[in-house]
């Protein structure tokens, strides 16, 4: 068994593989949020992914100030993409039960969101910030590539609909997710930076599971 030795006065943290702990770390919650989710289920309907996109909207909304602050540490990389927003919320209007626009509560942002990214944030002190968001976004970019799988399961059966959201960045999503785990692990990478990133991934699955209970999107 490898033993662990206090670091030296001035020594550079030791480094860790920051994907791995972010896996590890949410895995629970994960198996959770799919276990939980209609869209998942062979009997799923439009009406459920009416519910779903309002769901996520709310909590994408939420999280947008904190993705924007890692755009200039990765020019070219659209953290907070507003496509993502008008995709959810287009989606929403063509569903069953939607209208022209969204009235004030379908389109609210999430406070339960909001308030355990910052808790996360005040835990983690100011200097670390950074890396809390890099956890929120581990689980926003990972989430387009479960919406790729329901995609590819979902969109012949409630075809006409485009499922614009669960459509991603199409046949370029595999290579986003590659392009953001090069940006994560190259910028966090400190033990206790990765511990942060785990707070903000786990505030991530946390807000998006209370958001879609208070949806009713989970049975």
């Amino acid at each position: 068994m490898s033993q662990r030795f206090p670091l030296l006065p001035g020594a550079p943290a030791p480094e860790t593989d920051c994907l791995a702990a972010l896996r590890l770390a949410t895995k629970e919650l994960h198996a959770r949020l799919d276990a939980s989710l209609p869209l998942g289920r062979d009997e799923a309907t439009l009406e459920d992914y009416r519910h779903h996109t309002l769901a996520v909207s709310a909590w994408l909304m939420a999280l947008h100030p904190y993705l924007s602050t890692l755009e200039p540490l990765a020019p070219g990389f659209r953290f907070a993409d507003p496509a993502r927003l008008d995709a959810l919320q287009q989606d929403a209007r063509d569903a069953p039960g939607g209208h022209s626009s969204l009235d004030a509560d379908e389109a609210r942002i999430s406070d339960c969101t909001h308030t355990l990214a910052d808790r996360a944030f005040t835990e983690s002190g100011t200097a670390r910030q950074t890396a809390v968001c890099w956890g929120l976004a581990y689980v926003v970019e990972g989430s387009q590539l479960g919406g790729q799988l329901l995609y590819r399961r979902l969109g012949p059966r409630l075809a006409p609909h485009p499922l614009r959201y669960l459509q991603g960045a199409g046949l370029d999503t595999g290579a986003r997710w590659k392009r953001f785990t090069t940006l994560l692990n190259a910028n966090v990478h400190s033990e206790f930076d990765v511990r942060m990133a785990c707070a903000g991934a786990r505030a991530g699955f946390e807000g998006l599971q209370r958001e879609f209970q208070e949806h009713g999107v989970f049975a």
